[in-house]
């Protein structure tokens, strides 16, 4: 038992296991940068025919908080934790003052050197010195060999940190038309869209959709920038990201004899308008920026470039169909004493709101990061061994480097 316990940890921890979960991860993270992230379930569908419904069953719109993701993660945690776990051990032997590395006698040996010049230079440097036998042993930042172990634990938080903050994060979409604003009344600040643009691929599909914001804290600053997809914007602990768009249309309905406008707003695709005095219902079927026809001569909307729009109307009455129409912007219904029409319309963008409780932990993983490749590649332990009119030089890094620096010093005090 204990036997089939030891072979499970060792293949868990191995370097193999590492990799091929860092291939998995890996090809989450590009999936999650090339392929736009938090759209409608319709964006996938439509514009990926052959793969939406894969994309979908594998939560890959919304790749880093997928449950697979967030178990590869977790995963790789575990392997990390047990490689680090199994070789701390022999770090921490190598932190006693007992410990002294094998020297090699075919390299890094100078020959010829004083005593009192080898014993001046570890005192200059430092080095904790220990003589016995007519031998001087000495060693230096001997700490510097749990870099990597220090390094293994803030790659840990990082990850663990981005677990946690996909299961405990909070998200809202918030839907915009250009010159609206949301309030965000816990952090203080209000979010206006100055602007919302569309760039398009030469066979019609959206390339990338760009919102301008400005953001106006309470105390009086401001501050604008734009997000597109993959690309956020992050105030006060909260993320936006660019999640999808569509378009909002404006009725106008006008009674024929005097001329007054009765009603003038938008309204969505698929949204109807119920206009009381005539018990008539206004279904805007759908709005096509580029018309086609497709089979049943039925509307299809061929792209979201506004080359040649059109809007497809129903109207009711008393709950029964009298019409439908296909109508140019500013083309007119008339119907009984009035004359309805769809003036223009505005693009709307969908942002995905997203309060993530991850970030002190991201943060802190960093800064562990950054401590432990400092100590591996700064700090790393170096070893002299005098014996005899010869000096031995041992180090974990840079091995050539300090034998050089070490043979120039005790050669000038010689």
């Amino acid at each position: 038992m204990k036997k089939r316990t030891s072979k499970i940890i060792r293949f868990a921890s191995s370097l193999k296991v590492a990799i091929a979960l860092l291939i998995l991860i890996a090809a989450y993270i590009v999936i999650g940068t090339l392929l736009p992230q938090h759209s409608a379930q319709s964006f996938y569908l439509e514009r990926y025919t052959k793969t939406g419904p894969l994309i979908l069953a594998l939560s890959l719109d919304k790749a880093y908080s997928s449950p697979l993701f967030v178990t590869l993660l977790i995963l790789f945690s575990v392997n990390l934790t047990l490689c680090t776990i199994t070789t701390l051990k022999g770090q921490m032997r190598q932190l006693k003052a007992s410990f002294f590395p094998a020297v090699s006698k075919s390299e890094f040996v100078i020959e010829g050197v004083d005593e009192a010049a080898a014993l001046s230079y570890c005192k200059q440097k430092r080095f904790k010195i220990e003589q016995q036998d007519g031998e001087i042993r000495a060693g230096k930042m001997r700490y510097g060999v749990l870099g990597a172990a220090i390094t293994h634990v803030g790659i840990i938080i990082l990850f663990l940190g981005g677990a946690i903050g996909t299961m405990s994060s909070s998200e809202e979409m918030v839907t915009l038309l250009p010159g609206n604003q949301h309030r965000f009344e816990d952090q203080g600040f209000t979010l206006t869209l100055d602007d919302f643009s569309m760039t398009f691929e030469e066979s019609g599909a959206v390339k990338q959709y760009i919102s301008s914001v400005t953001v106006f804290d309470d105390d009086g600053t401001r501050r604008s920038d734009k997000l597109w997809v993959n690309k956020p914007f992050h105030h006060k602990g909260l993320g936006f990201y660019q999640a999808n768009f569509g378009w909002t249309s404006n009725l106008r309905i006008t009674e024929s004899e005097r001329g007054n406008v009765v009603v003038d707003g938008l309204m969505r695709s698929g949204g109807s308008y119920f206009y009381q005095p005539n018990h008539l219902t206004i279904h805007l079927y759908g709005y096509y920026p580029e018309l086609g026809i497709g089979h049943g001569d039925q509307p299809v909307k061929m792209s979201d470039r506004e080359i040649d729009p059109y809007y497809a109307v129903i109207l009711y009455e008393f709950g029964e169909p009298v019409g439908s129409y296909i109508l140019a912007p500013n083309q007119h219904i008339h119907y009984e004493d009035l004359e309805i029409s769809f003036t223009h319309s505005v693009a709307y963008t969908g942002l995905l709101v997203r309060k993530d409780l991850s970030y002190p932990i991201v943060l802190l993983s960093f800064i562990i990061m950054i401590a432990g490749l400092f100590a591996s590649f700064y700090l790393y332990p170096r070893f002299l061994l005098y014996k005899e009119g010869t000096l031995y030089t041992s180090s974990r890094r840079n091995g050539w480097v300090f034998h050089q620096s070490v043979k120039s010093a005790v050669k000038r005090k010689d």
